[in-house]
C-alpha cells in the first residue's frame, strides 16, 4: 500500500499545485471521517500493537501525532485517528478567522523532500473550531489526545499578541488537551520576537494566570501548555527560552517550527522565501531536542519535529530525548500508512 501510494496516487497529487492538492487531502480526510464503516475499516487496517506513553497527564496510544498545520481548523481528527495517529495537533489557530497570506504560498522540493509554505494562520477562527471539535470530537468520546495550537492574528501588532493568545486560550482550552503556543511561525510578522526574554516572559506569565482562572472556573486540573519553538535560534536564546519555560512550569516543549535557513546542503534549492519543513529541517531540529533534553536534565518533555521520514528519522528524535514526535511533510511525502509502519517500529525498539 505505501508503494501504492508513492507511485501512484503521489505523482497524481504532485501534478496538481500544492495547496491545491492540500485542499483534495483535506476533502477526502473529511469524507473518510463521515463514513464511519470505512473509518472503522482504516482502523482496523492501521492498527498495530500497543506502544503507549503517558505525558503531561495523558495517556497518548503511541508515540506518533499530527503536527499542526495539516488540518488547521479540527476538520478531520478522528480520520487521523483511524491512519493510527496516537494524537492530533490542530491550527494554528487565531481568535478571529483569517485568510492568511496570498498565494501562492505552499511550495513543495520533491528532490529533496522538502515543503516551503508561508500561510500565515489561515484558519476558521477560535469560535468556529471550539464548535466543531466539540460537535465532532467531544471530550466524553476521545480515544486519543488532542492539541490545539494557538497563534496571534497578522494584524495584531505585536504589543498587544498576549491578548490573543488569552482570547483563543480561554475560546479553546475547554475543547484540548493541551494547548500548544505557537511563538515560532515565521510566516508572521514579528511572531519570533516572542521567543525572547522581555516578551516571552510576560506572555508564559499571562498564560499561567489564565489556565489558573480557567481550572478554578471549570472545576478541572489545569490544561498542559506547551510551547512550540523555532529551529533558528542559537543555544543561547534557547537556554533562555528552556529557563522561562520552566520558572513558569509550562508542560514541554515543541521543537521545532519550520526554518527560514538554506544553510544545509540538501535545502539550498528551495528557494522560495517562507519556512521550511522536511527532511531538510531533519538535523537541525534533532540538534535542537538534543540540546534542549540535556540542558533540562530530562526535567521538561519534549516532542520532537522535523524530516521524520521513517523509522530511523525517527528513531533519532526518540534517542536525541524526545518523548513523542510529530509529523507533516513525511505524511505528504511517504503516505498515510508512513503512521502504522512508524507506530509498529516503536513497539520493537
Amino acid at each position: 500500500m505505501s508503494l501504492l501510494y508513492e507511485k501512484v496516487f503521489r505523482p497524481l497529487l504532485f501534478k496538481l499545485e500544492a495547496e491545491r492538492a492540500h485542499r483534495i487531502a483535506a476533502f477526502s480526510m473529511r469524507i473518510l471521517g463521515k463514513a464511519t464503516p470505512l473509518r472503522r475499516l482504516a482502523a482496523i487496517y492501521c492498527h498495530t500493537e500497543s506502544c503507549p506513553v503517558r505525558l503531561f497527564g495523558l495517556d497518548f496510544p503511541n508515540p506518533v501525532g499530527l503536527a499542526a498545520g495539516m488540518d488547521k481548523n479540527g476538520e478531520f481528527i478522528q480520520s487521523a485517528l483511524a491512519l493510527g495517529f496516537g494524537h492530533v495537533e490542530v491550527g494554528t489557530i487565531t481568535p478571529q478567522r483569517q485568510l492568511g497570506n496570498s498565494r501562492p504560498r505552499l511550495f513543495r522540493y520533491p528532490p529533496v523532500g522538502g515543503i516551503v509554505n508561508r500561510m500565515g494562520f489561515n484558519n476558521d477562527g477560535a469560535e468556529i473550531v471550539a464548535d466543531r471539535i466539540k460537535r465532532n470530537y467531544p471530550r466524553e468520546k476521545r480515544t486519543a489526545p488532542l492539541g490545539i495550537n494557538i497563534g496571534k492574528a497578522k494584524t495584531t501588532d505585536i504589543e498587544q499578541a498576549t491578548e490573543d493568545y488569552i482570547t483563543s486560550f480561554n475560546i479553546l482550552a475547554d475543547h484540548a488537551d493541551y494547548i500548544a503556543i505557537n511563538i515560532s511561525s515565521p510566516n508572521t510578522r514579528s511572531l519570533r520576537t516572542l521567543q525572547k526574554p522581555d516578551r516571552l516572559e510576560p506572555l508564559l506569565a499571562a498564560i499561567n494566570q489564565a489556565r489558573k482562572e480557567f481550572s478554578a472556573k471549570m472545576g478541572r486540573q489545569r490544561v498542559p501548555v506547551l510551547l512550540k519553538i523555532s529551529p533558528d535560534e542559537s543555544f543561547r536564546a534557547l537556554d533562555i527560552v528552556l529557563e522561562l519555560a520552566l520558572l513558569y512550569k509550562m508542560d514541554g516543549i515543541i521543537a521545532t517550527n519550520s526554518t527560514v535557513s538554506r544553510a544545509e546542503p540538501n535545502s539550498v534549492g528551495c528557494t522560495e522565501p517562507g519556512g521550511l519543513s522536511g527532511l531538510p529541517l531533519r538535523k537541525r531540529s534533532t540538534e535542537v531536542v538534543r540540546y534542549l533534553a540535556k540542558a533540562s536534565g530530562g526535567l521538561i518533555p519534549i516532542i520532537g519535529v522535523g524530516g521524520i521520514y521513517d523509522a530511523v528519522t525517527a528513531g533519532e528524535k526518540l534517542d536525541a530525548g524526545a518523548s513523542l514526535i510529530q509529523l507533516y511533510s513525511g505524511f505528504v511525502y511517504k503516505g498515510p500508512l508512513l503512521v502504522k509502519n512508524l507506530a509498529r517500529s516503536m513497539v520493537h525498539r
